[in-house]
């Protein structure tokens, strides 16, 4: 049944990727691939093996990664991805040797997968329970591991239904590495034994973010070397929150990075703004093309006239809260909130909508009073002004922020310690 409802879902995938970019990209990089990935992995043996779904858990990955690649230098690591999301993104990384979709999770493709591969570790992050893949693992004795777990007595893995979940968390995995004490005793509960608590590793990947030698041009031109609010990752109700500001703070500067570059929501932003707004690729283009110098200098002109510069391009978001006082950190409103560590590390005072309950750093934050929830105008304006008009109160976030993060780096090393232990 598990099978079938997975070839079942990748017909309709297929179906529906005729009308969605996004879709055709996930069905359209699995054409021809496991043929690609036995010619790539042929040859090798003692391959690690490295799984994430998407982006989110990548930069969950990473930091280990790149440990494992510090210590290991000469060993082959394979990266692969469920999402575009992800594999787009990062389908050119050097860190490792190869980068792949992970094929569908059928009977077929994971017997066909593990036997070409025949990986010596298996890492999967978070919530990557694929029952083909690890049957197959299990039956050829692979040493399988999964990291950065996180859940509570309320995660669906724990209902009724969750049960195949359990048994592999006490059955498959030599290790299940978690990021919290509750998760510990949540998974104690249901009897797993084989659980580690190691922290979050994208500690460390944000701390190692902030302390790059990093600038962007467009930023500091259209900020004029102030420090800016920032709205990172956002939903159309976060944007409509952070507009709410500028037109209460029309002297402000705010920076506006949405969370999906559809052109319909960018450009509603932008019409929004009562007091200017610019778009980040519009000054990339103008000033790194061939344009006459007389349009260079009125674009000038409107970068120091705009009060919002709407960031449309991927990657950059986690360095250029960098250039933030404070921060609205988006996924709020849709229930999946984004990453507050992002901005934390730079010693914002930080809010989020009002479904922040699965971030545990913002709940962690908020009991240290440097995290507020906000859901409406008046939230937000309340939150802002707390800030904006009392030096102390924002040097006493900062000073939270900061430690905060500090005081949990290391997950990397400890992970890595127990994968290749």
């Amino acid at each position: 049944m598990y099978t079938l409802l997975i070839y079942l879902t990748f017909l309709g995938l297929k179906i529906a990727s005729h009308w969605n970019p996004k879709l055709r990209l996930f069905v359209r990089g699995r054409k021809n691939l496991m043929s690609r990935i036995e010619a790539a992995v042929k040859g090798y043996d003692d391959i690690i093996w490295f799984h994430v779904a998407s982006m989110g858990e990548f930069e969950d990955a990473r930091p280990v990664i790149e440990e494992t690649r510090r210590r290991y230098p000469h060993r082959k690591i394979l990266l692969t991805f469920f999402s575009p999301s992800g594999y787009e993104a990062r389908k050119d990384w050097k860190t490792v040797d190869w980068v792949f979709y992970l094929p569908m999770d059928t009977w077929f493709n994971a017997r066909r997968f593990v036997r070409a591969v025949r990986p010596s570790k298996a890492v999967f992050t978070i919530g990557e329970f694929w029952f083909n893949y690890l049957r197959q693992l299990r039956i050829r004795n692979v040493d399988t591991c999964i990291m950065s777990v996180l859940l509570s007595k309320d995660s669906p893995y724990m209902k009724w239904y969750g049960w195949p979940y359990r048994r592999a968390l006490r059955k498959v995995y030599r290790c299940v590495m978690v990021k919290n004490e509750e998760t510990r005793l949540a998974l104690e509960k249901i009897g797993c034994a084989n659980v580690t608590v190691t922290g979050d590793p994208r500690f460390d990947r944000v701390m190692m973010i902030a302390e790059e030698n990093w600038h962007d041009k467009i930023v500091e031109a259209w900020s004029d070397g102030r420090k800016v609010a920032i709205a990172g990752s956002t939903s159309s109700q976060d944007d409509d929150l952070f507009l709410s500001l500028t037109r209460k703070y029309p002297g402000d500067k705010f920076m506006i990075i949405p969370h999906e570059l559809d052109e319909a929501p960018i450009r509603r932003i932008l019409s929004e703004s009562g007091h200017g707004a610019i778009l980040y690729t519009d000054v990339e283009y103008v000033f790194s093309s061939g344009i006459p110098d007389k349009v260079k200098e009125e674009m000038i002109d409107r970068m120091k006239t705009a009060q919002v510069l709407v960031v449309n391009k991927i990657g950059i978001l986690s360095r250029l809260y960098r250039y933030g006082w404070c921060a609205l950190v988006g996924g709020g409103f849709i229930n999946l909130p984004h990453s507050v560590m992002e901005a934390a590390v730079y010693g914002m005072p930080v809010a989020m909508g009002p479904q922040y309950h699965k971030n545990d750093q913002f709940v962690e934050l908020m009991k240290a009073g440097a995290a507020t929830p906000v859901e409406n105008d008046n939230d937000i304006l309340e939150w802002f002004r707390k800030y904006h008009d009392n030096a102390g109160q924002l040097e006493e976030a900062r000073r939270v922020t900061e430690s905060y993060c500090r005081n949990n780096v290391g997950a990397s090393a400890h992970i890595c310690d127990l994968i290749m232990g």
